[in-house]
């Protein structure tokens, strides 16, 4: 009985964690809220924030740019208004991050669905071991995207004196620290499936070994 309720903690701790990260994914994701300005900087022509694919500026000029064109409100990254700027804007790094974050997005829809099925016991006993093999392997593949993507966008912000318009008067945002969030939680989901992998390879392995010494049967009975 308490091997049976310590199963259900640890695969009811992973969904938890899986159901946590893939929430805080979606918000980061979604939320254009990675780089703020500071409010308090009360300044014209300026950039205001910007998510991982929209981009908002109040009356800014780009200082390469001879025509003098002003980008104003929030637009979506790839949009024919940032075209001109769009090498500028959107560098390699940033691209990068673009992808990773996609491809954890994509893991962790996936791992939600194969936990809820190995929670709910949709899948067959004896294929439960590959369901969490494969649910453990993405989650640690989606928390190391995560965590090389906010490393990188994190130094960057700060050390890109050439991105974006008076980086010193910007800070990252909640749509990041839900990104920080996520990685977190699905590092904790991660180590919980790894743990129920060990367990039921265990007992797969106890019950291919058999008893632990042979009963002999006693002939006077």
């Amino acid at each position: 009985m308490a091997m049976q309720r310590a199963k259900r903690v640890i695969a009811t701790a992973a969904l938890t964690f899986t159901i946590c990260a893939f929430i805080c994914m979606v918000v980061a994701f979604a939320t254009p809220h990675w780089l703020e300005r500071f409010p308090h900087k009360r300044m014209t022509r300026v950039f205001v924030r910007m998510g991982l694919w929209e981009v908002c500026f109040d009356n800014w000029t780009y200082y390469k740019d001879y025509l003098g064109k002003q980008y104003n409100g929030c637009w979506w990254i790839f949009h024919f208004e940032y075209r001109p700027v769009w090498n500028w804007l959107n560098p390699k790094w940033l691209l990068a991050v673009q992808i990773m974050m996609s491809l954890g997005l994509i893991l962790h829809m996936l791992t939600v669905v194969m936990n809820i099925m190995y929670y709910v016991r949709c899948c067959p006993k004896e294929k439960e071991k590959k369901y969490v093999m494969v649910s453990m392997v993405m989650m640690w593949l989606a928390s190391a995207f995560i965590s090389i993507s906010v490393t990188i966008f994190g130094i960057k912000a700060d050390i890109d004196r050439q991105w974006l318009p008076n980086p010193d008067s910007n800070f990252l945002s909640w749509s990041f620290g839900c990104a920080v969030l996520s990685g977190f939680f699905s590092i904790f989901s991660a180590m919980c499936l790894s743990v129920d992998h060990l367990r039921i390879k265990e007992e797969e392995e106890r019950a291919n070994r058999g008893p632990a010494y042979a009963v002999k049967p006693n002939p006077r009975f």
